[in-house]
């Protein structure tokens, strides 16, 4: 190998690029950089082995192009680097943020301890547990225009402060009385229209 082929090579072993394109069904992506364009080549995922992590890159974005030996049609792509056209969502030392192209953001910061998700109009969240959910905090507050619980069953165990009015499709049934300022439900009496006679117990 003369000195010439060798330092191509040498000079081939990282070389910067842009993706000109990205086969999702494949997972593969080509680079182009300099004069060189790749054939289809992977990129290297976060994760990809019984945890896989998906993340494709996408046109036009920076990436380092890793060939080893040289050559790059061995050439795998390392994805990351920040350019003009796709700077840093951040400069905080203390933020771990991840931006969307839709303008959803999912933010952490830690030195605050605080976790923020956006997401824009029309943006849904599921979560699916067949088995439960638990969410633990000293206060929580849900800010809606509707909410529906859907259960065959609703259960409170602390008391429940209602500011609003109260509207029942179904009776409501209660073992223990019920109250309205010094009126009893179970306890107060009333004069039967007509005949002048109490009805109910006095308690």
């Amino acid at each position: 190998m003369n000195t010439n082929e060798t330092l191509r090579l040498i000079l081939n072993l990282a070389r910067k690029g842009t993706i000109l394109e990205v086969n999702h069904q494949a997972a593969l992506c080509r680079v182009t950089s300099g004069e060189l364009q790749t054939n289809w080549i992977p990129w290297l995922a976060i994760a990809a082995g019984t945890t896989r992590a998906w993340r494709p890159p996408t046109p036009g974005e920076q990436v380092l192009l890793i060939c080893p030996g040289g050559d790059p049609a061995d050439a795998v792509v390392l994805c990351g680097l920040f350019s003009t056209k796709a700077p840093a969502p951040s400069n905080s030392a203390d933020m771990d943020t991840t931006v969307y192209p839709d303008g959803a953001a999912v933010a952490y910061d830690h030195k605050a301890h605080r976790l923020t998700v956006v997401l824009p109009a029309g943006g849904e969240v599921v979560v699916d547990a067949p088995a439960a959910v638990t969410i633990r905090t000293q206060s929580a507050r849900l800010e809606a225009d509707l909410v529906v619980i859907d259960a065959p069953t609703t259960r409170m165990t602390g008391d429940l402060d209602v500011d609003g009015a109260i509207a029942a499709g179904k009776s409501i049934t209660t073992p223990a009385d019920v109250k309205a300022g010094n009126v009893s439900l179970t306890g107060h009496v009333h004069m039967e229209q007509g005949d002048g006679q109490l009805v109910g117990k006095p308690r």
